[in-house]
């Protein structure tokens, strides 16, 4: 069976590696890592993470979800896809202010910190068929169908965030 990797290198322009090389670039330098670095933490060769970058190759799933923990962003967000759906029973988890939660030293910090995002939670529960989206596109659909209903007195409170 002929492997990806087997296949003759190819000068096409492939939308989806164009995409993938121009945001692991972005990611890396974004981050301030060398190239070697990024090789380094994912256990695989440099030329792999050169060729990544430049659409030449594009990394297995495996290494995909390696890049995408790497660089604390969702594969999905990698591949260029604005909407990502949730499985059901998932949790929306602000995992770093839950982490500076943990790390308090005392009461007063913790509690500082939570007064400090008393309008946020630390997480929220995703009902089902719940989609990640971009704020600007979820601002335009909300308001898409806050102006069908306008004439409600729920729709200032159920499509506008909170806070």
């Amino acid at each position: 069976m002929t492997q990806p990797s087997d296949l003759p290198e190819d000068s096409t322009p492939r939308p989806l590696a164009q995409h993938l090389a121009a945001r692991l670039r972005e990611l890396r330098a974004k981050r301030g890592y060398t190239q070697d670095q990024v090789a380094k933490r994912l256990a695989v060769h440099e030329s792999a993470i050169s060729r990544w970058e430049s659409g030449n190759r594009f990394p297995t799933g495996e290494d995909l979800v390696a890049l995408a923990d790497l660089f604390e962003v969702s594969t999905d967000d990698l591949l260029g896809r604005t909407r990502q759906y949730c499985q059901s029973g998932a949790a929306l988890v602000d995992q770093r202010l839950l982490e500076r939660l943990a790390a308090a030293e005392n009461i007063e910090e913790f509690d500082r910190l939570v007064a400090e995002h008393a309008e946020q939670a630390v997480w929220l529960p995703v009902p089902d068929g719940a989609v990640l989206l971009p704020v600007t596109e979820a601002m335009r659909w909300a308001r898409k169908v806050a102006d069908k209903w306008r004439s409600s007195a729920h729709t200032g409170f159920l499509f506008r965030p909170r806070g």
